[in-house]
């Protein structure tokens, strides 16, 4: 008995004068890690906006977009290669390159392990091509791909500087006759 005269008077304590159709109000605080997390928002959000904009501190989403955009330009060359003015490479080095970056991004599952071409991709080391057989060419169609065709744009993937190895290695198959060579596509390169 004694617990709900307690619970009544804690009430009474809380009471506040408002009443409507007989409801009564309590003026219950909140508990104080609520309070707490109320005050450090409050604090954290004075702080925030203090550092980036009333005291200028901080970069704007603006100038962080641009050196963000900036960055992925000069990790992919993003510009920096003009297709009429490429050269094929022949270095060794340069075709190992060229071959690795063939191989890591799986170039084998459409055109074979040889450039021989299969059931989805073309036969990259006869006489006949699809889409020129020019360097220029072959590295515009690494870069830029042909989705009609099936093939993926590399663009965003890889540097240019890759495109261009990995197009000079595919130019250094030509003529190479590998065993189960996919039949003639397109025309013939002079």
């Amino acid at each position: 008995m004694s617990d709900e005269k307690n619970q009544i008077l804690d009430q009474d304590e809380n009471l506040m004068d408002h009443d409507y159709d007989g409801i009564k109000e309590l003026d219950n605080p909140p508990p104080r890690w609520i309070m707490l997390m109320f005050y450090i928002t409050i604090g954290w959000s004075i702080i925030y906006g203090a550092y980036y904009f009333w005291l200028k501190e901080g970069p704007h989403q603006d100038a962080e977009y641009e050196a963000k955009s900036m960055k992925h330009d000069q990790k992919y060359q993003i510009t920096s290669l003009d297709a009429d003015a490429l050269v094929a490479f022949t270095d060794e080095a340069s075709l190992a390159a060229g071959k690795q970056v063939y191989t890591d991004m799986a170039c084998m599952a459409c055109h074979g392990l040889n450039g021989e071409g299969n059931a989805v991709g073309p036969n990259l080391t006869d006489e006949f091509w699809i889409h020129g057989c020019d360097i220029q060419s072959v590295f515009n169609i690494i870069k830029n791909g042909e989705p009609a065709k099936g093939m993926t744009a590399f663009k965003g993937q890889i540097s240019d500087e890759k495109i261009q190895q990995v197009a000079s290695y595919v130019m250094s198959l030509k003529g190479s006759n590998p065993a189960n060579a996919k039949a003639a596509q397109g025309v013939k390169c002079e």
